[in-house]
């Protein structure tokens, strides 16, 4: 979210307070004071109001699309398991060989090595399979960008998403690509133009570190804890392609 935008979503945390300070410590203060007071006066009210919510709203739906989580349930099965941790290769056979597979339950039935797992392939890992969050790495190179790094296998690359129930992938990550050659070749394979990206090429050859990163999507997350089902809910301000005016 922009950082011009952050300062109208604060009101949502309750009642506004000004304190006549010019200094940044005030400003800070004054915006820790405001999220510390929602957390203890008000989260609780509105998560047994979204729990409710959402039990309705799980009750209009077919048997078997309804969650075996509530929300509160869901929070707390993130909070007291430990996360499993499997590789994409290892998570491709599970879903294989599982009965919701075979018995043609998955919208998007599982054939083999390379196919990028949808929300519902996650979701059963979590919810059905290991009944824990689960943290899911080394993809194959044909399905992630031409930033991450490869691995030895010449297969797959350093990349991994943290996998949470009713929602599926809620984290993603990888390593990048340091070595200037294999970033070179793979950006040739995926048609990336080099010209284009002369000045990202130019972070590797003129000197670079092994690097990684990660993205934690903030709507994700509210959807999560909310137990939104559609993300276009939890969206703070509506954006579309070309549609930005400043």
């Amino acid at each position: 979210m922009p950082q011009q935008l952050c300062p109208l979503c604060v009101p949502g945390f309750g009642q506004s307070r000004n304190y006549r300070s010019n200094t940044r410590p005030g400003l800070q203060q004054s915006g820790c004071n405001q999220v510390r007071n929602y957390f203890v006066c008000g989260v609780g009210i509105d998560l047994e109001f979204l729990a409710q919510r959402l039990a309705d709203e799980e009750k209009q739906l077919p048997q078997d699309k309804r969650s075996e989580l509530g929300l509160l349930e869901k929070l707390e099965f993130v909070l007291n398991n430990n996360f499993e941790r499997l590789t994409y290769a290892e998570a491709i056979e599970i879903l294989k060989e599982s009965n919701h597979n075979k018995k043609k339950k998955f919208q998007y039935l599982i054939t083999g090595w390379g196919m990028d797992l949808q929300s519902e392939h996650e979701r059963y890992l979590v919810e059905k399979h290991f009944k824990k969050p689960v943290i899911l790495y080394n993809y194959p190179k044909e399905i992630k960008a031409f930033y991450m790094r490869q691995n030895e296998d010449g297969k797959t690359v350093a990349a991994m998403d943290i996998l949470a129930p009713g929602i599926g992938e809620i984290v993603g990550g990888s390593q990048r690509e340091e070595r200037l050659d294999k970033l070179e070749t793979r950006m040739k394979e995926m048609n990336v133009p080099t010209e284009e990206l002369w000045w990202y090429l130019d972070t590797r050859r003129f000197g670079t570190v092994p690097h990684a990163g990660f993205g934690l999507g903030f709507e994700r997350m509210v959807q999560f804890v909310t137990g939104m089902t559609n993300i276009r809910d939890v969206i703070a301000f509506p954006r579309t392609p070309k549609n930005a005016e400043f």
